[in-house]
């Protein structure tokens, strides 16, 4: 049997889950893709999808098969692939990031990586959704926090560091803030239905305040704007706010004081085996670019 085809095939399914889908894109009958199936599940000896009427799902030995097949495929790729005598970049490189990050911070790298590389593009994914690296077929994914599966490479970028800001009038025209209890009589431009803030400075000291909230936000874009129009205080993440207060539409209130036990920004990549040079290129790109914009 051809068993890269037959992997590349395994991946495939994985992301459509369905015979009749890939029979198309393959220009093959369903049942001669089911028939393929079969045989890479007789050679690995175990079954690699259960088969129901709403499609095909991973088995556990599927879903761990997954990665390896990625890679061997991937190998096979670089293997073949043709390379430029000037070790010029290029290829395709898809990657993931939380929307509002990504727009802020993720893009403007990734505009510039491509500017020095115009062999290279990208295919690139805002989505506030966890998005599965494996199933996906997704390269490198930025993300704030959570955990990765034992077999993808994570590199920490920096703390998400959340911190107090407000317009200048606001700060002008407000009884001042000097302490974090001043910040229960101030008003609050609030994300969602969390009433508290929970603060802690440079020394450790902890302390939990409520504002009074003048506006609840669902959605965290709408936060920015209405504290710069003077509505009140806002606890955000730095790199959201960065060009507000280099370009003095925001001013930090309690420089000292931001929030507790924030999640890190953190880089994934599928494999620290085998990852592609163009996506490893992006990988180095992202790390150095995201740093500095995310530090305070």
């Amino acid at each position: 049997m051809s068993l890269i085809p037959d992997l590349a095939l395994m991946l495939e399914l994985a992301e459509h889950g369905s015979f009749s889908v890939v029979g198309r894109r393959q220009d093959q009958a369903p049942s001669s893709i089911a028939r393929r199936l079969d045989r890479l599940e007789a050679l690995v000896g175990e079954r690699l999808f259960n088969r129901t009427p709403k499609g095909l799902f991973l088995t556990a030995t599927g879903a761990r098969k997954l990665a390896e097949a990625r890679e061997l495929v991937a190998a096979a790729d670089a293997f073949v692939a043709e390379r430029p005598r000037d070790g010029a970049l290029r290829g395709a490189v898809a990657l993931t990031a939380p929307s509002r990050l990504g727009a802020v911070c993720v893009a403007p790298i990734v505009a510039g990586f491509l500017a020095e590389h115009p062999e290279v593009c990208v295919d690139l994914h805002l989505t506030d959704a966890f998005q599965d690296l494996d199933r996906e077929r997704i390269d490198i994914a930025v993300r704030v926090g959570g955990d990765a599966p034992g077999h993808h490479r994570v590199r920490r970028i920096a703390d998400n560091r959340r911190v107090l800001v407000a317009s200048p009038a606001y700060v002008a025209t407000r009884p001042p803030i000097t302490t974090p209890e001043d910040l229960r009589a101030a008003d609050g431009v609030l994300l969602g239905a969390a009433p508290i803030w929970r603060l802690r400075d440079a020394a450790g000291r902890r302390i939990d305040v409520a504002p009074r909230a003048r506006v609840r936000c669902v959605a965290g874009d709408a936060v920015t704007p209405l504290c710069e129009a003077g509505l009140g205080v806002a606890l955000k993440s730095y790199w959201d706010v960065r060009g507000s207060l280099v370009a003095g539409r925001l001013v930090q209130v309690l420089p000292d004081w931001a929030q507790a036990d924030g999640s890190e920004i953190l880089l994934t990549t599928p494999s620290n085996r085998l990852v592609s040079p163009a996506a490893r290129a992006m990988a180095q790109a992202l790390e150095r670019g995201l740093r500095p914009l995310i530090t305070a």
